[in-house]
């Protein structure tokens, strides 16, 4: 019988997090293949030669998490891959011993049968504003150094607010990092973390210019080298396979804000100024788990740590998105307002242009193209 092998998820009752206990709960994980609902492939039923996998499920707080997962892996068989589900809660990345939680948890000990085989890790303090009132709390919980500690590659879901927003379509390999506010500078530390790099030579994580003043030093364990960091911009699509979905409030994604808002005909302002690559949640999912693979079964010795842009093929603002929404749905635009972004006012600095060059990404993954804003708006509301 082949090994069983661990996957440590965290973050999991978030977005991002519930789609991805069920793509990987019902499409499984294949070797040469990762097919399910997210991809044009046909899971095999023969999976003799195949892994089976436990999904080690942490998260902090969502009461409703358990009974909604619990509902969810009722409805259909799990793909005969995985062999167990595991939540996690209590895993406060502010707190010193989360990294006790997740190893108990997981049974975590001494041999190959006691190790977590890959980490999908998105957890995050994820509010810029919140993490520029709390940068301290921002800082433990973005940059869980202990992590590394667990031995194993991590697929880290990273943001597009590391770059400085002067500029339009940034390329990871060419284009410099300068986050204005603590919330991407927190998030281009654990990046650094990954990469092995201090950023200079007294050992500073990051630079003066990309720490905008503050000095945080490096003190971890070295990244394992099949780690992968995604830099995403605005992640919409459909609600989540829970029933009462996450904490982030009534609306999955900014999509069905814009529709309630224009259903209800509610004058709203949108920003025109204000640009990024918006991605859709599938993209997201076979960017995952195409990453998850190789981090499971590539073997290469040349394996280095990669960044990727994860974005969609369209520099949208806030108008254009409420725009296609009342195009698609075929709802009257008119409460829609287009607005330039305030310099000041907010309290949390904002990157005006974000929008990224997703070449990288799209010729990994062997797509035609990610799919842009009107692809998204399709697919989150067909």
């Amino acid at each position: 019988m082949a090994a069983t092998m661990k996957i440590l998820i965290t973050g999991a009752s978030g977005y991002v997090g519930q789609h991805l206990i069920s793509s990987l709960a019902f499409g499984g994980i294949s070797k040469n293949n990762i097919p399910d609902k997210y991809s044009d492939g046909k899971a095999s039923c023969d999976t003799s030669d195949q892994p089976q996998y436990e999904l080690f499920c942490a998260y902090n707080s969502l009461p409703t998490f358990e009974n909604d997962l619990n509902q969810l892996l009722g409805q259909s068989p799990l793909h005969p891959s995985i062999v167990g589900i595991h939540p996690i809660p209590n895993v406060d990345f502010s707190q010193p011993d989360y990294i006790d939680v997740i190893r108990r948890a997981c049974r975590c000990g001494d041999g190959d049968n006691n190790k977590i085989d890959a980490i999908i890790h998105l957890a995050a303090l994820s509010s810029p504003g919140f993490c520029e009132k709390n940068a301290s709390v921002a800082w433990k919980v973005n940059r869980p150094l202990d992590l590394l500690a667990l031995d194993a590659p991590i697929i880290y879901m990273s943001t597009d607010q590391v770059y400085e927003g002067t500029k339009q379509l940034y390329q990871e390999d060419k284009d410099e990092t300068v986050p204005v506010n603590v919330y991407g500078r927190t998030k281009l530390a654990f990046e650094r973390v990954l990469l092995g790099a201090d950023g200079s030579a007294d050992g500073r994580l990051l630079s003066e210019k990309e720490l905008g003043g503050e000095h945080i030093k490096s003190a971890s364990p070295a990244a394992d080298p099949k780690s992968v960091i995604l830099r995403s911009s605005l992640i919409l699509g459909p609600p989540t396979p829970l029933i009462n979905g996450c904490r982030k409030g009534a609306f999955p994604s900014f999509l069905q804000f814009i529709e309630s808002r224009l259903q209800s005909s509610t004058s709203t302002d949108y920003f025109v100024n204000e640009f990024r690559s918006v991605v859709h949640i599938d993209d997201v999912m076979k960017a995952i788990k195409h990453f998850l693979r190789n981090a499971l079964f590539d073997s290469s010795s040349q394996v280095k740590t990669g960044i990727f842009n994860l974005g969609g093929s369209t520099r949208a603002s806030r108008f254009d998105m409420a725009k296609e929404v009342a195009n698609y749905l075929k709802l009257d635009p008119s409460s829609a307002n287009g607005v330039d972004r305030p310099e000041t006012g907010s309290g949390v600095p904002s990157p005006p242009d974000i929008s990224m060059n997703v070449d990288k990404i799209t010729n990994e993954l062997g797509v035609p193209k990610m799919n842009g804003l009107k692809e998204i708006v399709a697919c989150t509301f067909e």
